[in-house]
């Protein structure tokens, strides 16, 4: 009587996102397997196939126990065998490609004779983090994390950790990276089943065992050491060096002053480059400005980093969102939507904030920033009462408002009250900012250049006395100023004729 033919093991490569992602050959296995043996069921098809009635087995429960890898990945192969050595016919599905980053399957084909295997590729990881980094083919290690040794990294190429599939494995897997990699040390985490040109997230490795609970199948990419560190002086004009500098200066051989940094103590220098800014373009200085808003992106850069740092967001995330708003806000330029006019333009910008998924429901119409200064809120808050029909007919009323306010804060003076007279003066400065908006002029801006004006007439009279302003009366101060005044007129008017 001849003896029962052995049966094969088919492996399944389960590819990185879903059913729509399996090869047709993969995904006709599958449909009619009797028993299905899967390294994790953390993956998007399992689901799938197990709603098709497919007896689906994992061994979750091994990677749960507290083995060491090679007790694990045997354990698999063994009872895989004891299948096979039954005559029980099964296939095994792992993620990605079976042949790519694969530990398990490693020791499976170890173990059994080349004719009782038949390997069904899935879509690796390669590929898609080649689209994603744009690496050199020839530098990446690809590395299952049951495999990880640190002695086999090489810290010169790009190193991919596969089917990282709970908190444990991804603290031991933090250990080793430590003894190699800074613990600042910026990575990337890459969730199985998302896309992988846009679903992952940065943090740095000293925080990957603190990583929310892991409860899906996840992936590690952590750059070369040479592509994070080194800065290209061949290409300062791109944004990536400037990213490089950054985090350079914020890495633990940096700079003591930029690592003592938080965006809470940012906030007073990045208000001071905003304004010089502003300063430049009011001195029509090219070149200060051009070194004024390098200046201001620095500051952008720098807040990235600091959240990067944390695991909040990255300057990809900063242009990747403000590049889709800009898309989302301008249908009359990237869409269908016709729009002719500039009020028309405003008035659609103002319609697509407000049902964005971030605008409040309960917003007031009257929130505004919080950071504006007191002009420019003041007039933004006026704006906004105006849309609604709260406001003068004509600038008439304005200025009758201005007039009473001002007569009330005179009042106010008599009674030597501070805190009335604090009230009464903050009452006639928003009347002062009413009389502007009629005017269709930029309170902040208006009285940023009666700034400038008086600066200007000052520095011509410590220019007339020598510098020597303080030892003079007050008659004679008012002299220079009528003299700076005139002249710096006539300067205006020569300005205009020339």
């Amino acid at each position: 009587m001849p003896e029962p033919e052995l049966k094969g093991l088919k492996i399944i490569g389960l590819g990185y996102k879903g059913v729509d992602d399996l090869t047709l050959k993969a995904y006709k296995e599958l449909k009619k397997v009797d028993k299905l043996l899967v390294r994790t069921d953390k993956h998007p098809v399992i689901p799938h196939f197990k709603e098709e009635g497919i007896d689906v087995i994992s061994f979750d429960n091994l990677l749960e126990k507290d083995l060491d890898s090679d007790q694990i990945v045997n354990s698999i192969a063994e009872q895989i065998r004891g299948y096979l050595d039954k005559n029980i016919e099964v296939d095994y599905a792992v993620p990605g490609s079976p042949l790519v980053g694969d530990e398990s399957v490693n020791r499976l084909v170890a173990k059994l004779p080349d004719d009782r295997i038949e390997v069904l590729p899935g879509l690796d990881s390669f590929g898609l983090l080649k689209r994603k980094f744009n690496f050199d083919s020839n530098g990446l290690q690809i590395m299952d994390s049951l495999a990880f040794r640190v002695e086999d990294i090489d810290t010169d190429q790009s190193l991919v950790l596969t089917n990282i599939s709970n908190q444990k494995a991804a603290s031991r897997l933090q250990e080793g990276l430590l003894e190699v990699y800074p613990a600042d040390y910026s990575i990337q985490i890459i969730e199985v089943g998302k896309d992988y040109l846009t679903e992952s997230r940065k943090l740095l490795l000293r925080n990957l065992d603190k990583l929310k609970e892991v409860d899906q199948l996840i992936n590690l990419y952590i750059p070369a050491l040479s592509e994070k560190t080194e800065v290209d002086l061949d290409r300062l004009g791109s944004l990536d060096t400037l990213v490089k500098v950054v985090a350079k200066l914020r890495s633990p051989e940096g700079c003591p002053w930029d690592l003592e940094q938080t965006h809470y103590s940012l906030r007073p220098h990045l208000i001071e480059e905003t304004y010089e800014v502003l300063e430049s373009i009011e001195l029509n200085d090219s070149a200060g400005l051009c070194e004024e808003l390098g200046d201001l992106l620095l500051h952008v850069v720098f807040h990235a980093q600091l959240a990067e740092e944390t695991g909040d967001f990255t300057i990809e995330d900063v242009i990747s969102s403000i590049s889709e708003k800009m898309i989302r806000r301008h249908p009359h330029v990237f869409g269908t939507k016709e729009l002719s006019t500039s009020d028309e333009v405003i008035k659609k910008w103002e319609e697509i904030k407000a049902t964005e998924k971030n605008h409040k429901e309960n917003e007031s119409l009257l929130d505004i920033t919080r950071g504006l200064p007191a002009l420019m809120g003041a007039q933004e808050i006026q704006s906004k009462a105006a849309e609604i029909g709260f406001d003068w007919t004509d600038i008439d009323g304005a200025v009758d408002k201005l007039k009473e306010e001002l007569e009330e804060f005179q009042e106010a003076l008599m009674f030597e009250q501070k805190d009335l007279v604090k009230e009464e003066l903050g009452d006639l400065l928003f009347a002062v900012v009413n009389v502007s908006r009629f005017l269709d002029l930029d309170s902040e801006l208006t009285l940023h250049d009666a700034c400038c004006k008086f600066k200007a007439r000052f520095q011509y009279m410590e220019k007339l006395a020598d510098d020597k302003l303080s030892g003079m009366s007050l008659t004679e101060l008012e002299e220079l100023w009528q003299k700076a005044k005139v002249k710096l007129e006539e300067e205006k008017i020569n300005e205009r004729f020339e």
